[in-house]
């Protein structure tokens, strides 16, 4: 009787000992998770910043193209000709929202 009063205490200490590493094992997967979340705005911040650094790029070498008066590719044309749409969209918003 005492051995098997002796094995539930040990199944017991296991079971603290397993409810412990389970607490501690969740605490580290949330922290895991908040991390996680964190550099993926990260990653998401960077890839914006990288697309509007591409599009100043683009912008920049058509004004570089037609201040030296050099043709531009059809490409080129349309990509700014999209571009100044695109002011003109945001212009419009502003300006609506100045009449609200």
């Amino acid at each position: 009787m005492e051995e098997l009063i002796k094995r539930l205490q040990l199944i017991h200490d296991k079971v603290n000992a397993l409810k412990l590493e389970n607490k501690q094992l969740k605490s580290e997967l949330t922290k895991s998770e908040k991390q996680l979340q964190r550099l993926k705005q990260i990653i998401d911040i960077q890839n914006s910043t990288l697309q509007q650094q591409e599009q100043q790029l683009k912008i920049k070498t058509i004004a570089t193209q037609l201040v030296n008066d050099q043709p531009l590719s059809p490409n080129e044309s349309r990509a700014l000709k999209q571009k100044i749409n695109e002011m003109i969209k945001e212009v419009d918003k502003v300006i609506a929202l100045i009449h609200e």
